[in-house]
C-alpha cells in the first residue's frame, strides 16, 4: 500500500501487530514473521521500493525475481525500512545489481510516474492489499492467506481450464 512518506505515525503499532501474529499463526510452513515491539521504526512508504522494483523489472528482468523476493523478506520476514534508499541499495547490491544506477534511478523519480499508475490500475481492479494474486475468472486473493486455501483456488482453476478444453 502507498502511504504518504509524512505520514506521522511511522512506528510498528499494536494493529500492525494483530496481523502479523494472525499471519504468522495461518500457516506453520510460512516464512517466520518478525514481530518487533510496538513502537520500533516501521517503513510505512512503498514507492521507493516498487520504483526500484520497476528499475528491475523493466532493466534486469532475469534478476527481478530475486530482487523482489528480497524485498518480499527485508520487509516481512526483517521488519526493514523498504523506504530507505540504503536498504534498497544492500538489497541490490545482494543480488547482483548496480546499487549505484538503482540510487540514481530512485533520486530522479524516473519510475514514479508509472509506479503510481500501476498503483491506480490495481485499486480500479479491486486489489487494496498485499500481497495479491489474480487468477482467471476469481476475485483477488489478497494478503496472508494460508497455503491451502491459496493452493485450493489454484486447483480449482486449473480443473476449470481442464473442463473447457
Amino acid at each position: 500500500m502507498l502511504v504518504p512518506e509524512d505520514r506521522p505515525d511511522r512506528t510498528f503499532r499494536e494493529y500492525h501487530r494483530a496481523h502479523r501474529q494472525a499471519a504468522a499463526a495461518q500457516d506453520a510452513d510460512a516464512p517466520p514473521f518478525q514481530i518487533p515491539e510496538v513502537g520500533h521504526p516501521y517503513p510505512r512508504w512503498s514507492l521507493p521500493a516498487l520504483e526500484a522494483a520497476t528499475w528491475v523489472r523493466d532493466t534486469c528482468p532475469d534478476q527481478f525475481p530475486a530482487f523482489d523476493m528480497a524485498l518480499f523478506e527485508a520487509f516481512f520476514s526483517r521488519t526493514e525500512d523498504i523506504s530507505n534508499p540504503e536498504v534498497l541499495g544492500r538489497l541490490a547490491s545482494l543480488c547482483g545489481l548496480d546499487a549505484r544506477a538503482l540510487s540514481q534511478v530512485i533520486g530522479e523519480e524516473r519510475f514514479r510516474g508509472r509506479v503510481l499508475a500501476e498503483h491506480r490500475g490495481a485499486l480500479a481492479s479491486g486489489i487494496h492489499a498485499v500481497p495479491a494474486v489474480i487468477l482467471p475468472s476469481r476475485p483477488p486473493i489478497m494478503g496472508a492467506v494460508p497455503y491451502a486455501e491459496l493452493r485450493r483456488e489454484v486447483d480449482a482453476v486449473l480443473r476449470q481450464a481442464q473442463t473447457v478444453q
